[in-house]
């Protein structure tokens, strides 16, 4: 079986992204469904158990690039994020490390101030009170389905759709909080394309891969250095497009494992007969993978893994490995639960103990989990890693029975998880099935309402205070009702317990981008129903 492209997956996803105004006057957005397999429904939730905190001593020591989400905090370094890479719904990735050498623990990288080019933006530079603050106007348009990094110094924002009905973008615009200004990018050798993942490696951003204005898989990239204000073509994948494939920060190198293969436009599924030549096939799941090391501006290939050939597969950079879990593979009558752990060094894989419930991602189920120094979270999925104890458990889930953040871009701040985005029910995820089906090991708690706070602790509507119009983006013409009011969550997981985050000044929506600077959560971008949006805000815990 062929899968779809993903620019129809995209297409289908944010087409379904509506604002529906109830009776009552509650706004909130219809979750959009991903198209295709059953590989890109989200399977998974919470385990029933007897231990829901994650209070191990953490043997894996809180690296720089820390994450594939989102990684950066006082006192460790900046990392991410592929979302999007991610992402992914793009969801960022930014992880520091200089090519070839993994910085020490709380370093955060520095170089020569970025060269700018064309007039800065307004200023509003960043304030030291707790709060949210509304971003100056970008120098590009709205968009979503963009790559987004952090780079210790700039969120940067490069291509994504302007809406569903043009073609992609390859511009885009850095903002450095500190003078609050944007600066344009210079064009880059790439072709237009939304769903890039986005990588900070230290010097550089990478943007890898992503889907073509055709609709095609891509398999190209190039690196923007900010200190030159320059880009730089990498060279061609030797895996090919990669439909569904892990793409992640391990270290000093990109690493792209598993996916399915994509066969050229218009190829047959089947082989010919006679004298035509055979096709070349129908698209099959790997299990291989290679590695893109910037010091040596090479691909090397990635040892065999020892877990079966897959689509839609989580991971984390742990800071030492790079964890690999779940995901879906053509003929199981479910998603995957075991998983392995990669050592990008010496290329050696181990197998990790087996989730409590199968689950995969893709749509609008972030791929990219959070590394928080001692554990993995992957908040879309409900679950937790604890490498040194080689033990899952489970995420307290969002306690509000009306909406939910999970699949939303999510950061770490060095102590907690910070979501925030539109409102989505629970109930209308497959993330919302019954615990009792998860197939829950002893060791996965399941966190209950005296666990997680009662539901006055999550953000709604009426503790907000959030005026709809405050933003300076609004959804489009065609919405049936007003923008809808956001939620947001703040999650510990000593804890393992979910607090409000006041909703701030921004519409509700999805296919957004969020990083962590330090001190701050910039979110940009994204959709409240069909035209991409172009204002963003700051949330300073």
């Amino acid at each position: 079986m062929t899968p779809p492209s993903r620019r129809a997956r995209l297409a289908v996803l944010v087409a379904v992204v509506t604002v529906a105004v109830a009776a009552a006057g509650a706004v909130s957005v219809l979750r959009p469904e991903a198209a295709g397999p059953a590989r890109l429904r989200h399977q998974v939730t919470a385990a029933a158990g007897d231990d829901p905190t994650l209070t191990q001593a953490g043997s894996i020591v809180a690296a720089a690039g820390v994450t594939n989400s989102e990684t950066s905090a006082a006192g460790a370094a900046a990392a991410t994020g592929s979302a999007g890479a991610v992402t992914t719904t793009t969801t960022t990735t930014a992880v520091a490390g200089q090519p070839g050498k993994a910085p020490a623990a709380g370093q955060v990288p520095t170089g020569p101030a970025p060269a700018g080019n064309g007039a800065p933006s307004t200023p509003a530079k960043a304030s030291p009170v707790p709060g949210w603050r509304l971003l100056p106007t970008a120098p590009i348009g709205g968009r979503l389905g963009h790559a987004a990094v952090w780079t210790g110094r700039e969120m940067v924002i490069w291509g994504g759709m302007p809406d569903l009905d043009s073609d992609p973008l390859t511009d885009g615009a850095a903002f450095d909080p500190a003078a609050g200004t944007w600066r344009k990018l210079p064009a880059a050798p790439l072709s237009p394309r939304f769903d890039a993942t986005a990588l900070w490696t230290g010097r550089e951003m990478l943007v890898f891969g992503g889907t073509s204005t055709d609709g095609d898989i891509l398999a190209d990239g190039a690196a923007w250095d900010p200190s030159a204000n320059r880009w730089r073509p990498l060279p061609a994948s030797p895996l090919g497009p990669r439909d569904g494939a892990v793409v992640a920060w391990a270290g000093d190198r990109m690493v792209v494992w598993g996916g399915a293969t994509v066969p050229p436009p218009g190829a047959p599924d089947t082989p010919t007969s006679g004298d035509t030549p055979e096709p070349p096939g129908p698209s099959e799941m790997r299990a291989d993978g290679s590695a893109y090391v910037p010091a040596t501006d090479s691909w090397v290939p990635v040892p065999a893994a020892p877990i079966a050939a897959r689509s839609g597969a989580e991971s984390v950079w742990s800071g030492t490995r790079l964890l690999i879990t779940g995901g879906y593979h053509e003929g199981d009558d479910d998603d995957r639960t075991d998983g392995a752990a990669l050592d990008p060094v010496s290329g050696a894989w181990s197998p990790i103990a087996a989730r409590p419930a199968p689950g995969s991602c893709g749509g609008d189920t972030p791929c990219d989990g959070v590394w928080t120094g001692a554990a993995a979270l992957f908040p879309a999925s409900g679950l937790a890693y604890d490498p040194a104890g080689d033990r899952w458990s489970a995420v307290a889930p969002y306690p509000s029975a009306d909406s939910s953040v999970l699949a939303d871009p999510a950061v770490w701040t060095g102590t907690r998880l910070l979501a925030w985005g539109a409102p989505s029910d629970p109930s209308a995820d497959d993330a919302g099935a019954d615990p009792a089906d998860a197939g829950a090991t002893a060791d996965a708690g399941t966190a209950t309402a005296s666990d997680t706070g009662t539901a006055t602790d999550a953000a709604t509507a009426t503790d907000t205070g959030t005026v709809a119009d405050n933003g300076a983006g609004t959804a489009d013409d065609s919405s049936d009702g007003p923008p809808p009011r956001p939620v947001g969550g703040s999650y510990d997981p000593a804890a393992n317990r979910w607090q409000p985050v006041p909703a701030g000044p921004l519409s509700g929506r999805v296919l957004h981008s969020a990083v962590w600077t330090g001190q701050e959560m910039l979110v940009w971008g994204g959709t409240a129903g069909d035209a991409g949006l172009a204002d963003g805000a700051s949330y300073r815990p």
